[in-house]
């Protein structure tokens, strides 16, 4: 059998119920050892005011020296209903406003490849931080990550957070 965790890693980048006003950072991973990142954010329906969303990436953890284009696909509909896992058209940004109306209580997935990622010569920013300026927003969200196209693919994967 083969499972998906030998292949792509999971990783929680936020507590349950995570805070994203005034100025949130969800947790950075690495994609050194990985080609595709997917990042899946479930915000509460009780989001107020705008937000705006930046993939940040740096050579470190929490580095914040280029701002990465991503692709993105918003969910249709609140968990539990029909069309939940309805997602919209593809589309790619550098900068994401996120207007309340529009995203609360749905999903939102943001899609990054690794050989997209911005570089400075011969360095790759390859450690990757979720952003929210919510200077005007009251919410809260659920993020995870999924990095998959391991370089090397076994029963653990290697780890792509700083250790504590």
């Amino acid at each position: 059998m083969s499972l998906f965790t030998n292949e792509n890693l999971i990783i929680p980048l936020c507590a349950l119920a995570t805070d994203v006003n005034p100025n949130a950072e969800l947790d950075s991973f690495s994609m050194k050892g990985y080609g595709h990142a997917t990042v899946i954010i479930q915000f509460a329906a009780s989001l107020t005011g705008d937000n705006v969303l930046t993939v940040e990436c740096g050579a470190t953890d929490s580095a914040d020296t280029l701002d990465a284009t991503f692709h993105y696909r918003l969910g249709s509909a609140a968990p539990g209903s029909a069309t939940a896992d309805t997602l919209a058209a593809d589309a790619t940004a550098a900068t994401l406003t996120l207007t309340a109306a529009t995203y609360q209580g749905k999903m939102l997935v943001l899609e990054i490849d690794a050989d997209e990622l911005p570089t400075s010569g011969t360095t790759v920013y390859d450690w990757v931080t979720v952003d929210f300026d919510g200077t005007a927003s009251v919410g809260t969200i659920m993020a995870f990550a999924i990095l998959s196209n391991p370089r090397f693919a076994g029963a653990i994967m290697p780890s792509a957070i700083p250790a504590t």
